[in-house]
Formats: C-alpha cells, sequence, structure tokens
C-alpha cells in the first residue's frame, strides 16, 4: 500500500467519522430543543394543577403548592440549560462541518470555542441554584462525590471552559498565523 492509498482511506474514515459526528451533534440539538420545551410546556400545567384547574375540588395545600413552585423553579433552569446546550452543540456543529470542508482554523472558529466556554459556563452558574433547590426540596437523590460538591460546581465543566479559552486562542493564533503566511506567499 502507498501512502497515497492510506491517506485516501484515512480521509474516507475522517469523512465518515465527522458525518456520524454531525449526525450525533444534530441529535443533541434536538433533544435540546424536546428538553427545553418540555420543561417549559410543563410550567404552566403545574399551574393548572395547584390552582385547581382541571378539578376545582382539589385545590392543593399551600405546603404542596410552595413545593410547586419550587418544581417549577427547577423545570424553567432546566429550560435555561437546554437552551444553553442547544446553542453550545450548535457551535461545535458548525466547528465539524469547518473540519470536514477544510478549513478548521478560521477566526471564526476561536469565536465558536471562547463561546462554547462562555455556555459552559453559563451552565455552571445556573447549576448552583438549582442543585441547591434540588437538596433542599431532596427532589432527585443526591450525594455529593468528587466531580460535583453539594454547591453544584463541577470541576470537570470548569476545566472544559478552561480548555475551551485556550483552544480558541490556539485557533485565534493559528488562523493568525495562516494568514500572514499567505500573504508572504
Amino acid at each position: 500500500m502507498t501512502d497515497v492509498d492510506v491517506k485516501a482511506g484515512d480521509s474516507g474514515n475522517a469523512d465518515s467519522f465527522l458525518r456520524n459526528v454531525r449526525r450525533l451533534l444534530t441529535v443533541m440539538l434536538g433533544l435540546c430543543i424536546l428538553g427545553a420545551i418540555g420543561f417549559l410546556a410543563a410550567i404552566p400545567f403545574i399551574f393548572a394543577v395547584t390552582n385547581g384547574f382541571f378539578d376545582p375540588d382539589q385545590v392543593e395545600p399551600a405546603a404542596e403548592v410552595a413545593a410547586f413552585e419550587w418544581v417549577t423553579a427547577l423545570m424553567a433552569l432546566r429550560a435555561m440549560m437546554s437552551a444553553i446546550g442547544f446553542f453550545f452543540f450548535r457551535h461545535l456543529r458548525r466547528i465539524v462541518d469547518s473540519v470536514s470542508h477544510g478549513d478548521p482554523f478560521a477566526p471564526v472558529n476561536a469565536g465558536r470555542l471562547r463561546n462554547m466556554a462562555w455556555l459552559v459556563l453559563a451552565i455552571q452558574l445556573l447549576a448552583i441554584p438549582m442543585t441547591s433547590l434540588a437538596i433542599w426540596f431532596d427532589a432527585a437523590p443526591y450525594e455529593p462525590n468528587v466531580h460535583h460538591g453539594s454547591d453544584g460546581i463541577s470541576l470537570g465543566a470548569l476545566l472544559l471552559a478552561l480548555i475551551l479559552f485556550i483552544l480558541a486562542r490556539v485557533f485565534r493564533t493559528g488562523a493568525a498565523m495562516r494568514d500572514e503566511l499567505e500573504g508572504t506567499v
């Protein structure tokens, strides 16, 4: 097998890999949309239940209404996280598209990576009150572990944000170097 054959074979594998990643990212985008819509649609349903809309004789006691309000807050936070996730995966899919077109070191990708880092940080900011609400309400069995503390902060997510900020600089520098090289040739 010659070097040309190996390169052609690698290209085919890379193309099918990128196609599969793009499909996966498209599924993730759809799940984020469904999640955001589902969580937002549940909020009016909860208010209808607590106010006796479905069964006027069955108005919930004040304690249960307060619990429903906390669940509503959790759902609103989850809807926001799903929306942020949508934008994160959309940026990532666009980067994958630029790789498949052969131009990953474009300044726009540096901006996308930087935006993805900010989106990860935004999700972490939303995780703080969400975790507090979940622990207070005991909506889910929760035991702090190595990855998430009782404050909702994930060291892995913070590390991801840091890596994305660094990659954004690498891409910006790579794009500037490529532009400079094209200008000298």
